[in-house]
């Protein structure tokens, strides 16, 4: 089982309308995927809510628990609830028992997709450890090539403390892009040339179509509205390029 973490310690960059819609897509690809929302917040949660299993996401931080997969959709939810929030005050050995159960879990799943909270806490920390795989969407109007550089130095220190080298940084993907904003395509030009190795082949442009499927809660590429027929033919596209990534570092694993 791959294990892609969606990670960045500040909200608003897009998190949840990307892991939503990369599990929504590893599923119509018929694979079986499991999802776990560790932001308390619960977005991921209450827009998966029909796919939501046995299984609290809190509990997947206390030992021996296994996730049982729905038999009836090719994704499950290990939903978020308020006791998330008292993991960041548990015992520093939660952090590892994350990545102990998905083990345990990797029989039953092809794939997990986690959405993290906007901070770094246990459970973050937690969640990296978990990772085969992570990915930082960052929005570009607040970018600071200060703030990618601390996103960096996290995922690379809790590598190193855990023993998670062989963890894959997938990059640093623009997220709610506004093409038509000098500004922002000026921090994009600025990003590639300080940090363009870490960045990810691809944006997602800001469109109208997100926020609709989040509250139809369906993916975007299955609205009617021509502004969300076109996000989801441009999102599709990055969320094709992730999974062949994810597949080509497993093959060279």
């Amino acid at each position: 089982m791959k294990t892609i973490v969606i990670n960045n310690q500040k909200g608003g960059v897009g998190k949840t309308t990307l892991a939503v819609h990369l599990a929504w897509f590893m599923a119509e690809a018929k694979l079986r995927v499991l999802v776990i929302d560790v932001d308390a917040q619960s977005n991921a949660s209450d827009t998966l809510r029909a796919y939501a299993g046995s299984t609290l996401a809190a509990d997947l931080f206390k030992p021996g628990i296994r996730v049982v997969p729905r038999e009836d959709q090719g994704l499950t939810l290990a939903p978020a609830d308020s006791s998330l929030t008292d993991l960041d005050r548990s015992n520093a050995a939660a952090i590892t028992t994350l990545q102990e159960n998905l083990a345990i879990a990797s029989d039953q799943f092809d794939a997990c997709v986690i959405d993290t909270p906007p901070s770094l806490g246990l459970r973050s920390v937690g969640c990296l450890v978990a990772a085969s795989h992570v990915l930082a969407p960052i929005y570009l109007e607040d970018y600071s090539i200060k703030g990618v550089k601390g996103l960096m130095q996290t995922v690379i220190g809790v590598q190193r403390r855990y023993g998670r080298q062989d963890t894959k940084f997938l990059g640093l993907l623009p997220s709610n892009f506004n093409t038509k904003s000098p500004r922002q395509r000026t921090h994009l030009e600025q990003l590639l040339r300080e940090a363009g190795k870490y960045v990810f082949p691809g944006q997602i442009i800001a469109r109208d179509g997100y926020a609709e499927a989040v509250a139809e809660r369906l993916p975007v590429w299955k609205l009617k509205r021509r502004s969300a027929q076109e996000a989801g033919r441009e999102i599709r596209d990055v969320l094709a390029k992730i999974v062949a990534q994810m597949n080509e570092t497993a093959h060279d694993a």
